[in-house]
């Protein structure tokens, strides 16, 4: 199986709005990433890490990206780019309110093999509704019908199936939580920006 750079999804945010007294903010935060390029062969070695810059707009998507420490080669770095900007980010909120802004950040890089799971979720707008569902789930209610009736996520059109996926574009807490699963398992309630997630692996759709 190819072998791709991934970036972690433990980067360090800094400086993304100033934080007033008296005022709730919420940094954006990483939810799902598309692959980085593999290096090409004029880099010898893989460096630790890279710092960019991210300019995520108020829907939590990419619309700049400057690299402060890059790899070292301007061909990786442009396709780096590209690859950043199919990123998406919980938008930075103040007082509840979402806006855009840009984002410094550090990422450490890695190799990782791809690790492609068949996937559903039901995503929750808050923990007291995913800790409900799930406890529907417990007591044996399908997931399907679950997802179609409360998710917030598009994914209910189609009782929450999301299809192949590799794990490793998900933050850290969950794509440790979901290499854990077997076909037919869920997971509890997890942490997914400023929203929870349920979700199950599910048998290879043809």
């Amino acid at each position: 199986m190819k072998i791709i750079l991934w970036c972690l999804c433990t980067a360090c945010f800094i400086g993304c709005f100033p934080i007033q007294q008296n005022t709730e903010s919420d940094t954006p935060q990483l939810l799902f990433q598309s692959p980085l390029p593999a290096l090409p062969t004029s880099i010898q070695k893989l460096p630790s890490e890279i710092s960019l810059a991210v300019f995520v707009l108020e829907n939590g998507t990419v619309e700049q990206v400057r690299f402060s420490k890059s790899s070292g080669s301007n061909e990786w770095d442009s396709l780096a780019v590209s690859a950043i900007k199919q990123w998406h980010f919980s938008p930075a909120r103040m007082n509840g309110k979402p806006f855009s802004t840009w984002c410094h950040l550090r990422a450490p890089l890695h190799y990782a093999s791809p690790l492609l799971f068949s996937l559903a979720e039901i995503l929750c707008a808050t923990k007291e509704t995913a800790d409900s569902i799930y406890e529907a789930l417990e007591q044996g209610q399908e997931f399907s019908k679950l997802a179609q009736q409360y998710s917030i996520d598009t994914s209910r059109e189609n009782h929450g199936i999301i299809g192949e996926v590799d794990v490793y574009c998900y933050p850290e807490n969950i794509r440790s939580t979901l290499k854990g699963l077997d076909i037919e398992d869920y997971t509890k309630p997890l942490l997914y920006g400023n929203h929870y997630a349920i979700f199950k692996r599910i048998k290879k759709t043809e």
